[in-house]
């Protein structure tokens, strides 16, 4: 039986980022466990998940910014009084480490983080203060779960707490299999499928990509799916809306549009793990994704599968996209993915908690 009793997930909401996510199927997991689990939420959004367990307890701060939140968070952690609170993302780790250091909480807090944010350390006073404030929250919590080696290393080397761990996304869940086989009844293939599925920002480049599809269909004949909403949807649909590109926006089943998928198509300008490109890699599809920090490289790897190109180099996506051959992987080692089991992950999460409160 766990030594963890009673546990705090606060997230800032619970939309389609790949963060919220993945500490979802935690708390989903944790709570399979008789753990009991209580989800903050700083602001509730239109389209939320629908993946809650119900023995899932929620809070709504109904804040309306994540950094107005501080307390009311105070007020329902100390009424919970959990054994361990646990955040994700600079905003609400920063809070959590701020609480702990004014004494507020006496939990243990656990910070995750998700992102190679420190690529954004240096360049500004902005962002000189956004790097003084995630090595604050790093170094004022009782242990730090980094999604990568490559994230954990760079900013391992920036902070002097050390009770870090490296732990994978949990992206394989239990009903994975079952929806790769669903029917994709709002999309009619009609030639090779290139896919991406990502939030639609700058920081995920999808813009190289575009911007070589011209070029690229004079010697592949081939249409793009993408799906993910995000601030640069609309200005994409409009620039891009010359080309054979499909905007679906956010999906609640990303997986049987992989499933039918040529290839994925992966070119972020930085990144954390990447949950899309694990699928696809389970999947076994043909992959081309950009070589940037901090996970890409290491999942690529990790399966053997997939072709790189130089990060915003659209000369070298072009060079990678003429050349790929289109094979699915048939032999993908249930061994690696195991790596990314909801439960093989969550007894990793469960494990490092109790090493927290012991």
């Amino acid at each position: 039986m766990s030594n963890l009793k009673s546990i705090v997930i606060f997230l800032p909401s619970v939309g389609y980022g790949g963060a919220e996510i993945s500490l979802i199927r935690i708390a989903n997991y944790l709570s399979s466990k008789n753990i009991n689990v209580n989800l903050i939420i700083a602001k509730k959004i239109k389209n939320e998940l629908s993946i809650i367990d119900e023995s899932v307890n929620i809070i709504y701060l109904n804040s309306s910014k994540t950094v107005f939140s501080v307390f009311r968070l105070n007020n329902s952690i100390n009424k919970i009084n959990p054994q361990v609170v646990i955040s994700t993302l600079p905003t609400p780790n920063f809070l959590l480490a701020l609480l702990k250091f004014l004494k507020l909480i006496d939990s243990k807090i656990v910070l995750r983080e998700a992102n190679s944010n420190f690529l954004n350390w240096n360049g500004s006073l902005r962002n000189y203060l956004n790097k003084k404030l995630a090595i604050f929250s790093f170094n004022n919590s009782d242990g730090n779960i980094f999604i990568s080696n490559e994230l954990k290393k760079n900013i391992e080397g920036s902070i002097k707490n050390h009770e870090n761990i490296v732990i994978y996304n949990p992206v394989l869940s239990e009903t994975f299999y079952e929806k790769i086989n669903e029917t994709v009844n709002d999309f009619k293939k009609t030639k090779e499928l290139w896919v991406t599925a990502s939030r639609i920002e700058h920081q995920k480049g999808l813009d190289i990509f575009f911007d070589s599809l011209e070029e690229l269909l004079e010697v592949r004949n081939l249409e793009v799916l993408v799906l993910g909403g995000g601030s640069k949807l609309k200005e994409y649909k409009s620039k891009y809306s010359y080309l054979p590109i499909t905007f679906l926006g956010n999906v609640s089943n990303p997986l049987k549009y992989l499933n039918i998928a040529d290839v994925f198509v992966f070119p972020s300008r930085r990144e954390g793990l990447g949950n899309s490109l694990i699928e696809a890699q389970i999947l076994g599809l043909s992959i081309i994704s950009s070589d940037c920090p901090s996970g890409p490289k290491e999942i690529i790897d990790l399966f053997s599968n997939g072709n790189f190109f130089k990060s915003e180099d659209t000369a070298d996506f072009m060079n990678v996209a003429k050349k790929i051959k289109i094979k699915r992987k048939q032999n993908v080692s249930k061994q690696i993915i195991k790596l990314f089991s909801s439960d093989s992950v969550g007894e990793r999460y469960l494990s490092f908690f109790e090493k927290i409160i012991s």
